[in-house]
């Protein structure tokens, strides 16, 4: 018969390593729990090495203590268990404690269940322990499977409808069935003298290591140290050697008499080298299985945070995504699907291999999508096949998952929706997904999901800015941003501009009232993106008005666009019973860089220049923007238009205003009649088409109107101004804007008539804008209106000679004046093309 106490020491160094790696893990009511199914163990284990290597205060003593930690051990099951599951059925478990109290006290006390065994001397001198176990060991195995049973009852409970949380509990269920065999195993014959219950507690020990090793069922902050380590070895070492410190010593004395006068001091270096090996070990298992994978795992999740934290765009942080779960887990292929606009369906967003990759969408009522709502969790389709929801699926769903090799799927959820899912497929070389990847994917997700939100509520902020609120396009400051950026990448190549206005569109909303006419802008809204459709930007310019920008489009290109966009604007409401008076009609102008302008700025005021054309040609038509042969297009078919004078039309309101100041002051009515004829006669040297010289012509005699509101003192002042009375007088320009603004069809000369006194350096008034920011119109009235100011008399001067005033004009150039505009101008004056009127 032998001793066996060598297999009550390894017992005890396995609970010994789990019991301290547990000590030093994060506390928590699952870790606390846990710790005292440890103790329970110790308590056991370590009794009965005590008890067989017989030390004080002796044998019945360590008996006791071993019974103790072996009959309260169902009960620290089941309250790991209660704690796991986070039950609150208090009567129980403290029905249990005291069941488990009272069976220690009757086996202490009378010896009822477990009497002390019997001590054995063997042939080498040590004990040997007999077990004489009676009858009433099945009541204590009775009543210790109470709580056992309870244990299976709140698993079951708890985890009926997920398989993988049950299934991290298998391997600690199995080492309480090998515990009992072993226990049942004293009760055999063949076994008496074998410790089988101690055995399989080394067993169970072993799954205990399996279920955190591979299935991770918890997850551990440790912080071990190295003095820890080697305080549990050498105390182990010493339990070790001193049952065997004797028989070591006589070996080496008996079979190697050479060293028998060292024998003390061979067993002393055995024992040091024994220590130092075996700390190592614990130490090595220790940062295997705890501590170095989840410090890689929380490295990759802080770099993970900070770099989601930075963005805001979803496809930076989806790439993070699949980053930083490919760099932890070895995960072979990612998909990320979100959620649409609608928020009904997911589509991939990102693939890690994007070259084999295909697009996938997961539908809003896909089993899968529901339980991840639900549960909030990650999900392993090797469980998930288990459930009733997977054999809901429609057989093309699992068929994708199988194609793709999907694992498992990963939920981005925020606290209001499912923003996306992510789909793995196999880990390399084959492992499957463990406890802890599931923690660290969850934790993943966590920050994942903020991250997607909060790039979700940018992008809806930013598309909310940029974008018009009843029609849904872009809007003008973004639109313009957009056009910009186009030419910047593209400064040499094609890109047209529509401006198309709706004709006569304040009428329609008196007679159909803001709701109709909102509706009308909506639909034609509707017409022009999807005319455009992905070959450009489309916005709503103004009230009433639309833009469109079409990068590499040419000028007939970009007239059969708008031509196609205004008849489907005119045949909108056809089908409506009042069609006659509900048609909608609009003026498209159309300009290109690099044939009709030369920047951005000239675009738009070109492309707003055809859309006047259009209008003061009867409305309803298209128009292409082109310095010096006009291209004209007619609502009526596309046919030639006649042109109209449409001077004509308004020189009797023009001329009423002009004769209100000749009244006041006949130099401001002579001045302006020069002036729309010097800047008319330049236009045309420009090469400006015929609307724009009769533009040009209607802003000179109307560009000093607001003088009518200066005083006469001040006007016909025959020295030089105050410095009160200038800032009086330049106040007539804004004072023209006023009147301006309250004539019929008249405001599109407002840009020459405002920034007829800017200065090409910017040194001018009312804006001090410079360069081509100034309008055109208002650089040609510019030099006309100085020209004249020159070589006419006034009350404060005499005339200047036209020799001055040309060389003036060219000193100016570049300073004053546009360079271009100057040089043409005098020579249309030497030319004999301008001819001042003698005074």
């Amino acid at each position: 018969m032998y001793n066996y106490s060598f297999i009550s020491v390894t017992a005890l160094f396995c609970y010994m390593i789990l019991f301290v790696a547990f000590m030093a893990a994060q506390k928590t009511k699952i870790i606390h729990s846990f710790l005292v199914v440890l103790a329970a163990f110790l308590l056991w284990t370590g009794g009965s090495l005590a008890m067989r290597m017989e030390l004080w205060p002796g044998v019945e003593f360590w008996f006791h203590f071993s019974i103790v930690g072996l009959i309260i051990l169902p009960f620290t099951f089941f309250n790991f268990i209660y704690a796991l599951v986070d039950s609150d059925d208090t009567i129980l478990w403290w029905s249990w404690l005291i069941l488990a109290v009272v069976n220690n006290v009757a086996n202490i006390k009378w010896g009822f269940y477990i009497p002390c065994p019997e001590v054995i001397r063997l042939v080498n001198g040590s004990a040997g322990f007999v077990y004489h176990i009676g009858w009433p060991i099945i009541i204590l195995f009775i009543t210790m499977s109470f709580p056992i049973i309870h244990m299976f009852y709140l698993v079951h409970k708890s985890y009926r409808k997920n398989t993988v949380e049950r299934n991290q509990l298998k391997p600690i269920f199995a080492g309480i069935v090998i515990l009992f065999i072993g226990h049942a195993g004293t009760l055999v014959p063949v076994f008496r003298g074998f410790p089988t219950d101690v055995l399989s507690g080394i067993i169970n020990a072993g799954f205990m290591f399996y279920a955190l090793y591979k299935k991770h069922l918890f997850r551990l902050t440790l912080l071990v140290s190295r003095g820890v380590v080697y305080g549990i070895s050498t105390l182990l070492v010493a339990l070790l050697f001193a049952n065997y410190i004797n028989p070591l010593q006589e070996f080496i004395q008996r079979n190697m008499p050479v060293f028998a006068k060292s024998s003390l001091l061979i067993v002393a270096v055995c024992f040091a080298l024994v220590t130092f090996l075996l700390s190592s070990v614990v130490k090595t298992f220790i940062d295997i299985l705890f501590t170095k994978g989840e410090l890689v795992q929380t490295e990759n999740l802080k770099k993970f945070s900070t770099a989601v934290s930075k963005s805001l765009e979803v496809a930076d942080i989806v790439e993070e995504i699949s980053t930083v779960i490919q760099e932890t887990l070895a995960v072979e292929t990612i998909y990320i699907c979100l959620a649409d606009q609608a928020g009904e369906n997911y589509e991939t967003a990102h693939r890690s291999r994007p070259i084999s990759g295909v697009n996938i969408t997961i539908r809003g009522d896909n089993p899968m999508v529901e339980w991840m709502r639900q549960n909030r969790r990650c999900i392993q389709i090797s469980e998930f096949r288990r459930t009733v929801l997977f054999k809901s699926m429609w057989e093309e769903e699992k068929q994708l998952i199988r194609e793709l090799g999907i694992q498992c799927m990963l939920p981005l959820q925020d606290e209001e929706s499912l923003a996306g899912i992510v789909l793995l497929a196999s880990k390399k070389k084959g492992k499957s997904y463990g406890y802890d990847d599931l923690n660290f994917l969850e934790s993943v997700s966590s920050i994942a999901s903020i991250a997607v939100r909060n790039s979700r509520l940018y992008e809806k902020a930013c598309m909310e800015a940029r974008t018009d609120e009843l029609t849904g396009l872009l809007n003008r400051k973004y639109f313009y941003e957009l056009l910009n950026q186009q030419y910047e990448k593209k400064p040499n190549k094609e890109l047209a501009l529509i401006i198309i206005n709706i004709d006569d569109f304040k009428l329609y909303n008196q007679l159909y009232g803001m709701k109709e006419g909102d509706a009308a802008l909506q639909n034609a809204a509707k017409i022009i993106s999807a005319t455009v459709g992905e070959r450009g930007y489309v916005a709503r310019y103004s009230g009433k008005e639309f833009a469109a920008a079409l990068p590499d489009f040419d000028v007939l290109a970009a007239r059969n666009i708008a031509e196609s966009i205004r008849m489907q604007i005119l045949n909108m409401n056809k089908r409506a019973t009042d069609y006659a008076l509900k048609v909608l009609t609009v003026s498209c102008g159309i300009c290109t860089i690099p044939y009709s302008a030369s920047n951005i700025k000239q675009l738009v005021e070109n492309a707003d220049m055809a859309v006047f054309s259009v209008k003061r040609k009867g409305k309803n038509g298209v128009m292409v923007y082109d310095i010096g042969s006009h291209i004209d297009g007619n609502a009526k078919g596309g046919e030639p238009l006649v042109r109209e004078d449409v001077y004509t039309s308004y020189q009797s309101t023009i001329y009423a205003l002009t004769a209100a100041i000749d009244a006041k002051d006949h130099y401001t009515f002579s001045h302006s009649r020069h002036v729309a004829e010097y800047a008319g006669i330049l236009a045309k040297e420009y090469g400006m088409s015929e609307d724009f010289i009769e533009l040009v012509r209607e802003a000179g005699l109307l560009h000093d109107i607001g003088k009518i509101g200066i005083p006469e003192h001040i006007l016909n002042k025959p020295g030089r101004l105050e410095p009160e009375e200038y800032e009086t007088m330049k106040g007539h320009v804004e004072a023209a804007i006023g009147i301006i603004r309250n004539l019929p069809s008249l405001d599109y000369v407002i840009p020459a008539v405002i920034g007829h006194h800017e200065r090409y350096d910017g040194k001018g008034y009312p804006r001090g804008i410079a360069g081509e920011d100034i309008p055109l119109s208002a650089r040609i009235l510019c030099i006309a209106d100085s020209f004249d100011a020159m070589v006419s008399k006034r009350s404060y001067k005499d005339c200047c000679s036209l020799e001055f005033a040309m060389e003036e004009i060219l000193k100016q150039a570049g300073r004053q004046f546009d360079p271009q505009l100057a040089p043409l101008f005098v020579e249309a004056v030497r030319k004999g093309k301008i001819k001042p009127e003698e005074e």
